[in-house]
């Protein structure tokens, strides 16, 4: 029974460490306190995306500790051409584990965004002698799109983030 109870904890902790998003709403709190540049501009276009998880060495390693402890359940004290039965499970089972803690991690991780094209001003000084300077694409996730036409700054940091301004 106490097996179980690592299975369940491992699971919980590879969802809850995956659960990343790109939303502009979500800030890491290492970015707190900290200055950034930030450019202004007008959103072009928008279009819907797929942004797909990935998977990194925490799922792999809460997978391998699942499907270890899993395997030391298999077998028992029996041999196979001299190994223990046991042994050769918990390879096995550690080295499935690593994977599907990797795959789980990846799918858990995918969720819808948007690309969008902003065209940047270049203000300088005076903002009354903007002048619309290039376009940038970027992409970050979020249910709604951030319509077209809107005036957005745009915020550089350990992350980009685009949220909407009003002047």
């Amino acid at each position: 029974m106490n097996v179980f109870r690592h299975i369940i904890l491992g699971f919980l902790i590879i969802i809850l460490v995956s659960c990343n998003t790109t939303s502009p709403n979500k800030v890491r709190k290492s970015d707190a306190q900290k200055v950034t540049n930030i450019e202004y501009g007008t959103i072009k276009t928008s279009l819907p995306v797929k942004i797909e998880g990935e998977s990194d060495w925490i799922g792999a390693t809460a997978g391998a500790m699942i499907g270890g402890l899993l395997a030391t359940q298999v077998c028992g004290e029996g041999e196979i051409l001299g190994t223990k039965c046991q042994d050769i499970a918990v390879v096995y089972g550690t080295i499935g584990g690593a994977a599907m803690g990797s795959v789980i991690q990846a799918k858990i991780g995918n969720h819808d965004g948007f690309q969008y094209i902003v065209n940047i001003e270049k203000c300088g000084e005076n903002s009354s002698s903007c002048i619309n300077d290039q376009d940038k694409a970027f992409v970050q996730g979020d249910d709604n799109p951030i319509p077209n036409g809107q005036k957005v700054v745009i915020i550089y940091g350990e992350d980009v983030r685009l949220m909407p301004y009003e002047n």
